[in-house]
């Protein structure tokens, strides 16, 4: 019999991520992006397994804990902590088997999952035979995939990564596309200005620099408007990040072909020619919206705490006296 899967949420492109990986492979799964409606849900009838995040906007996170094992004395329960810590004391309090973070690998959690249900179910590698998994991704013991050492010289280049950025992005579908070095934006293209590239670049780094490697899937949102964005993020070359943006309806499969066309597409640097008809073109559009007069900045001057959750931080205010940035996460 197939296990059902409980998923609770705020954000609809993270809890639809979860539930196009974990149908894939054969469980049921149903969403909620409330505790009123996951308890409603749970009431009506069976649940194997529920992952909750705690940031819910509808009370405690800790109520429906205790709700969902009064209906389902027998459930399993992940959750996605308020901090973002692994070893936040109230997941073993509440009788919880365990916590998810964010970012994770989803085909390390996939088999995570089927064993705590001890069901035996395909990998995502089989399940997308056409994407075939590297045997490094594939693995589920550790070590994790490592970053690329893939030596790309004319990367170094700023001026051919945006061009190769921009010749690519037009073919791929990606709202934003950028490279980023060193732990600041190298090269970026597509619909965003170059301070919200800059806030990705921002938060991709914060992303690596907790992640050994494999690729990053993370759905997030851009100030001012708070629009929410699926964000994929993979090790392009030696000391290189490539990350596209995403309609947030777009589904991993989908994010994961595109970024193997990146890949693919490294021995194809833009020529001279192309580097400077693409700079002229970009040059005259930024003119003309005024784009080109907004000074360049490095990353490093992007001012705003490090966040837990998938938001990015907000653009710096201009005026002295406003207060600081709301640190609460979707």
């Amino acid at each position: 019999m197939s296990r059902s899967i409980l998923i609770v949420d705020a954000s609809p492109g993270f809890a639809g991520m979860l539930q196009q990986a974990l149908s894939s492979v054969g469980f049921q799964c149903i969403l909620a992006h409330t505790g009123r409606e996951a308890f409603q849900l749970a009431s009506g009838g069976p649940v194997d397994l529920a992952i909750v995040d705690f940031h819910l906007p509808d009370g405690p996170a800790e109520e429906l804990v205790r709700a969902l094992q009064g209906v389902h004395p027998g459930i399993l329960l992940l959750g996605i902590p308020p901090d973002n810590d692994p070893d936040n004391p109230v997941i073993p309090m509440l009788g919880m088997q365990g916590a998810i973070t964010k970012p994770f690998y989803l085909p390390d959690l996939v088999p995570y999952i089927a064993a705590l249900l001890g069901a035996d179910v395909s990998s995502l590698a089989e399940v997308f035979p056409e994407e075939p998994e590297t045997a490094e991704e594939a693995t589920i013991k550790p070590p994790p995939p490592k970053k690329s050492t893939r030596s790309v010289p004319w990367l170094e280049n700023a001026g051919k990564a945006g061009a190769w950025l921009e010749w690519l992005s037009a073919e791929n579908s990606a709202l934003a596309c950028l490279i980023t070095h060193g732990g600041e934006l190298h090269a970026g293209a597509g619909s965003l200005s170059h301070e919200k590239l800059s806030l990705v670049a921002r938060r991709v780094s914060q992303m690596w620099a907790e992640t050994p490697g494999g690729a990053i899937a993370q759905y997030v949102r851009l100030p001012p408007e708070n629009e929410e964005v699926f964000l994929y993020s993979i090790s392009l070359a030696l000391n290189y990040d490539l990350t596209l943006l995403f309609d947030r309806k777009t589904s991993l499969s989908v994010a994961r072909r595109r970024a193997k066309a990146f890949e693919k597409a490294l021995d194809l640097p833009p020529t001279t020619g192309t580097v400077r008809r693409i700079t002229g073109e970009l040059a005259a559009l930024r003119h003309k919206t005024g784009e080109l007069l907004t000074p360049r900045r490095r990353t490093g001057e992007i001012h705003g705490r490090k966040r837990r959750t998938g938001d990015l931080p907000p653009s710096k205010p201009t005026d002295s006296s406003a207060g600081p940035s709301d640190r609460h996460g979707s």
